[in-house]
């Protein structure tokens, strides 16, 4: 991800001032095409607060938390071969936000990202012999993240899932690969997790990530049936993690064991 454009261009100076409505079908409305960038998509992220300091106005806190979160999951998708749809932020004015008083906008932060022709992971109906080698090595990371970033008190994408990629065509690309298209991330620290939660909550994303996966292999239509290379990491953390304190956590650590 490219890093955020410096605010004092001002929003009626940012890029791709003028907008379209959105040729995108799907649940947002805060989708927009630009009619001379095809391959692009553009989505407001967030509605910027402004205050004022030394005489300009500024959306300091804003622009921190949203660089925060970008810089974590680019970190934590390079560290562990995720690849993710090429996007860059940058501010702009709130397409949405209507005034009668001339010149006065509201400025929003906005993503534009590559458009992936292709269906997410939740709305394919069949995984080929292809896309099943690429699926299987993406929640293999998945696994690995989970567990390198619960022993190490790391960052984790806690808003992963199958909504959230593509098996799909990026521009001037032939082939299709799997994408993260999640633009807006939410990446949390095992650390902010108090200590007498942390156990469970590890266990609920381990299942959360064991259930999206389980999804994915119904759709296989190749001779293989499962994700090889994915059961594998997952039934080594099952073995190598310390049996569950609870017995919620105990069953659901069965269950898993079970089905792998």
């Amino acid at each position: 991800m490219d890093s955020f454009e410096k605010y004092e261009q001002k929003p009626d100076k940012a890029p791709f001032k003028k907008w379209t409505n959105s040729d995108i079908e799907g649940a947002s409305s805060d989708f927009f095409s630009l009619p001379d960038h095809p391959d692009q998509v553009v989505r407001k992220i967030v509605s910027l607060k402004m205050k004022k300091e030394k005489g300009k106005m500024t959306a300091r806190e804003d622009i921190h938390h949203w660089l925060e979160k970008a810089k974590s999951f680019q970190d934590f998708a390079e560290r562990y071969g995720i690849n993710v749809a090429k996007t860059s932020y940058f501010f702009g004015s709130d397409p949405r936000f209507k005034t009668d008083i001339p010149k006065k906008e509201k400025p929003a932060l906005m993503a534009i990202t590559d458009r992936i022709s292709g269906e997410s992971f939740a709305e394919m109906e069949e995984v080929n012999e292809k896309a099943a080698v690429e699926i299987d090595a993406i929640f293999s990371n998945l696994y690995s993240g989970l567990i390198d970033s619960y022993n190490k008190n790391g960052d984790w994408w806690t808003d992963n899932g199958n909504g959230q990629a593509v098996w799909g065509t990026a521009p001037r690309e032939k082939e299709p690969h799997v994408y993260v298209v999640d633009i807006d991330p939410k990446v949390g620290k095992w650390s902010d997790v108090p200590l007498a939660n942390r156990e469970t909550a590890f266990w609920f994303e381990l299942e959360w990530v064991f259930k999206e996966m389980k999804e994915m292999e119904q759709k296989i239509s190749a001779p293989k049936k499962e994700f090889e290379k994915a059961r594998e990491i997952l039934s080594q953390i099952i073995t190598e993690m310390p049996v569950p304190t609870t017995e919620d956590d105990r069953k659901l650590r069965e269950e898993i064991k079970k089905e792998i």
